[in-house]
Parts: C-alpha cells; sequence; structure tokens
C-alpha cells in the first residue's frame, strides 16, 4: 500500500512538472505606456554608483541607506534623484522609510527634521533651499546684517512635504537673520512632531527682497503627531485663513524614532477630478508607521492642493530687506499659481541646528495610485527536488475608477496572468521574462495558472533567489475610452523577490512562505 501512495505522489509531481514546463511561456513583449510612466525602485544602500542620485551638503551614502545629516550640530544635506522624471497625470504613490536617532536636546527637542518634495522635472541642476528650519524647501530672506543667511527657495518647487520634528517648518517667523512666510498667532497643544505640507515656489513681487525664490512655498496644511486635544492642526482655506483640524489619530506618537528603527511612509497625490474629464490639482493623503512593519497611521487625509492657491506673505519688510532695519511691513494677499508641472522629479532633504540628530532614508518606491502590488515569496525545498509556487496568493491589482470618493478595489483576482516577468533589465525594459537559467537552476513560468516552478541544478544547496513583476487589466467602455487603466505598463509593480532555500536533510515536501506587509490606498 505505501508503495503504491509513493507511486501515485511521484507521478502526481512528475505530472505537475511536465505540465508547468509544456506551458511555460516564452519571451514576450509588451507595449509602451500611453502615460509615459515607469516605477521606480532604490534600496538607497551604498547607492554611491546609481547615476539618477545626487547628494549634496552633509548628505552621504552609507551602508544602511543615504545619510541626510549625521547626529552633530548645524549639518545640512540633500538627496536629488535628478536622473528620473515622472508624469503625474494619473498621480503619484510614494514610499520610503526613514530614521531619525541620536543626537542632542535644545528646548527640550531634537532638530530639525527631513522633508520629502516634488520639483519640476525640467530643472536640470536644482539646488536646495534653506537649512534649518527650511528644511531644504523655503527660502530665507533676512536683513543685511545677515546677508549671509540668505537663501532661494528650492529650485523648481511644486510640494514639500515635511517630518518636522523640532516643529518650525510651518511657523511664519520676521527677525533679523530669518524672515519667511507661515503660520503665526498659534498656541499649539504640541508644536513638536509635525507632518507639514507647503506649496509651490510664488511669484516675484517686488525688488525689496520678495524676488525670484523668496516668496511662495506657503503652508497648506500641518498636523502634529504628538496630540489629538487642544490645537493639533490648521489647514489654509480659501479666505487664506487657517482652519483647525478636526481629524483624529487612533493613536498619538513621535515621528523621531529613537530606537534606531525605520519606519515607513506612504504618500499619495490622487488627481481631484471636478469633472469625469477634468481635474483641479491632487488630493494629498500621508500615513506613517509608528514602529518598524507596523500598521500606518493616517495624518494627513486627503488634502486638496489645487492649480490656484490664495494665500498670505506675512513677513513683509517695511520698506526693503537691504537695510538694517527691523520694521516689519503689512501682509499681502497672494495667489499661488500652482499648476502640476508635466514632468516632475523628486528629492529629500535634512536639516540641524543646536538641537540635532541622524537623519537616513532607505527603500524609495516609486509608482502610480493603486498600481499592482507584488510581495515577496519564501520557499523551503530540498536537493534536486523542483518546487511550484504560486506566487499570486498574496499579491493585489486594483479594479474601478480611480477616485477618492469611490476608489478601486484591490484583490488578487484583478492580476492579468498574461503580465508577469522575471527580472527585467531596467524599469523601461518591455520585454516579459517568462523563464530564467541561472547556475543555481531554471526558473519557469506558467500564464495559464499563475505559477513558478523553480528546478534546481544538479546538486545545487543553498540559498537562490529571482524578481518578478506583474499589473492588472485595463477596461475600455463602448466608445474605446480608457476607463480603468490598470493594465498599462506604467501600472507594472515594483519587483518583489521569490526566495528558495534548498536544504540536504529534514525536507518531507516544500514550504512555502507568502509574507504581505503591504499599504493600501484606503
Amino acid at each position: 500500500m505505501k508503495k503504491n501512495l509513493r507511486g501515485l505522489s511521484l507521478m502526481s509531481l512528475i505530472f505537475t512538472l511536465l505540465t508547468n514546463f509544456m506551458y511555460a511561456q516564452t519571451d514576450s513583449t509588451e507595449v509602451a505606456s500611453i502615460y509615459g510612466f515607469y516605477s521606480y525602485s532604490s534600496s538607497l544602500m551604498n547607492a554611491s554608483s546609481a547615476p539618477e542620485l545626487s547628494i549634496q551638503g552633509n548628505a552621504s551614502y552609507t551602508l544602511t541607506g543615504v545619510q541626510l545629516t549625521p547626529a552633530s550640530a548645524s549639518q545640512f544635506g540633500g538627496l536629488f534623484i535628478n536622473g528620473r522624471t515622472f508624469t503625474s497625470v494619473n498621480g503619484l504613490h510614494v514610499e520610503f522609510e526613514y530614521d531619525m536617532k541620536a543626537g542632542t536636546l535644545f528646548s527640550s527637542s531634537y532638530g530639525d527634521g527631513l522633508s520629502f518634495f516634488l520639483y519640476d522635472g525640467s530643472i536640470a541642476n536644482p539646488t536646495l533651499g534653506s537649512a534649518g528650519a527650511g528644511l531644504g524647501y523655503t527660502y530665507n530672506r533676512a536683513k543685511n546684517d545677515y546677508s549671509s543667511f540668505r537663501k532661494a527657495g528650492l529650485s523648481g518647487a511644486y510640494l514639500g512635504i515635511a517630518l518636522d520634528e523640532f516643529g518650525n517648518f510651518k511657523s511664519k517667523r520676521f527677525q533679523g537673520e530669518s524672515r519667511v512666510n507661515g503660520i503665526s498667532g498659534v498656541t499649539w497643544s504640541q508644536a513638536g512632531s509635525h507632518v507639514t505640507l507647503r506649496g509651490a515656489k510664488g511669484a516675484v513681487i517686488n525688488t525689496n527682497g520678495l524676488g525670484d525664490g523668496y516668496t511662495g512655498y506657503p503652508v497648506l496644511a500641518t498636523r502634529t503627531t504628538l496630540s489629538n486635544s487642544g490645537t493639533v492642526g490648521r489647514i489654509l482655506q480659501t479666505d487664506r485663513s487657517y482652519l483647525a483640524t478636526t481629524n483624529t489619530l487612533p493613536s498619538v506618537f513621535d515621528l523621531r524614532n529613537g530606537n534606531g528603527e525605520f519606519r515607513k511612509v506612504y504618500l499619495d497625490l490622487i488627481p481631484h477630478f471636478v469633472t469625469t474629464t477634468t481635474t483641479d490639482g491632487f488630493d494629498i493623503k500621508v500615513d506613517i508607521q509608528t514602529t518598524q512593519n507596523g500598521t500606518p497611521i493616517n495624518v494627513i487625509n486627503y488634502y486638496h492642493y489645487k492649480t490656484s492657491v490664495p494665500y498670505s506673505e506675512n513677513a513683509n519688510p517695511s520698506p526693503t530687506d537691504f537695510n538694517s532695519s527691523d520694521t516689519e511691513g503689512s501682509v499681502t494677499n497672494q495667489t499661488l499659481d500652482a499648476t502640476v508641472p508635466s514632468v516632475l522629479k523628486l528629492g529629500f532633504a535634512a536639516s540641524t541646528g543646536a538641537a540635532y540628530q541622524q537623519h537616513i532614508i532607505r527603500n524609495v518606491k516609486l509608482t502610480l495610485p493603486y498600481s499592482a502590488v507584488a510581495n515577496d515569496d519564501v520557499v523551503s525545498t530540498c536537493k534536486n527536488q523542483a518546487v511550484v509556487i504560486p506566487v499570486f496568493n498574496n499579491d493585489i491589482a486594483y479594479k474601478g475608477s480611480i477616485s477618492i470618493t469611490n476608489p478601486p478595489t484591490g484583490s488578487k483576482d484583478n492580476i492579468d496572468y498574461s503580465t508577469f516577468s522575471f527580472t527585467k533589465s531596467s524599469d523601461t525594459d518591455l520585454t516579459l521574462y517568462r523563464k530564467k537559467v541561472t547556475p543555481q537552476g531554471i526558473w519557469s513560468y506558467n500564464k495559464t495558472t499563475g505559477i513558478v516552478t523553480f528546478t534546481p541544478s544538479s546538486g545545487f544547496t543553498g540559498t537562490t533567489s529571482i524578481t518578478y513583476t506583474m499589473k492588472g487589466r485595463t477596461v475600455k467602455d463602448s466608445n474605446g475610452k480608457i476607463i480603468e487603466p490598470y493594465g498599462d505598463t506604467a501600472y507594472r509593480s515594483v519587483p518583489a523577490t521569490i526566495t528558495v532555500n534548498l536544504k540536504t536533510t529534514g525536507c518531507i515536501s516544500a514550504i512555502i512562505s507568502n509574507k504581505m506587509v503591504t499599504q493600501t490606498i484606503k
């Protein structure tokens, strides 16, 4: 009886393997994105040779990521992903991990914090904005006695999002060495640990200090993560005033993760549809993990960043910055042109002062909102034993219209099996690789079943891995108009890794472990 059972099991295994090899698809090609967008990902670990990256100031490449500042006083550094541009017609989804640790307190706070920013992709040689509270994004004006403190804001700035531990990024200042618009006259329940959005570079207003790069960048929204009571945040209104925020965080937390853990930030820019065919800027959402690999908490919930933003320049000199006077002038009402650039680039910056800490970032990913999400798979098997892997069991693709009011749904059932590809040579590689031969063994994919098979080379033991990507489906209406774009190459997932561990002892059958830790858009 045992012999018969073994025979049946062996025959079943042979049939499965032969079936997968018979139907393993040969390489093919896919169509280039009609949106001109391709996903991007980089660990930023030991990344000095990456041609698309450039650093400024005190930033440095390390084995754990890009260190924007060390934990010492008066440091300032930035990272530009200047070698890649991204179209924004369908929005953007950005993820990155950060660590803010070590350092020294000043006025009971560490500082200063870090910023993520988007800027005009036509800018070939961008420069950071001001150090200190400006976090590399905003400008800093000053009177003549402190002329060396003057610094224009970020080149071509469109949007800055700060993780502001010290808390000054949101604030208006008018003093000899620092003049910048912002929120004033507020007694915060917690002034530090704020997530703050600032808008685009403004227009030239005059020659008395408010020139090119020294206006705009207004505060759009801010929210502390340390409190749910009292004055916790403000949101810019169309009458140029700031309304108190009312959202309650599920739990409060400090942006500073002093235990040396990396936390992930999730940023979504969803096109704000005015009609079914026209948009006005983006709805911006910011979620942050409170612990490493923890559940993200929503801090900024779909702020509508319009293409025209009324705001106030409220740190004006009388009559000019170019003297030794500390006399403040009157507030002027302005309207910010926040037209979305046709292409965007992204970057990061951080700074320290008397309060300081280390700032590190890593694992940056940029996709379109509602792109497919692939997650890592780990398999254990024995030497000389092939293994089949249902890779899509912990992956998702989306179906439905792009909207925050009626968002699409994510499910493994929305994945188009025919779009699978093993490791591509670049983000713009249009080949679909269905079979890969390596010294460790043969990887093959069956587009009918969605199964990957790994057949190890004779005698191979140890660990081997390969990456893969996939996407969803495109749906058109009766007139041929695209209503669900998820089959476009722009919606391809960032790579996930399949890892196979081959053992020589203690193995009866292959064991599959799928780990899924991902943030979906709610």
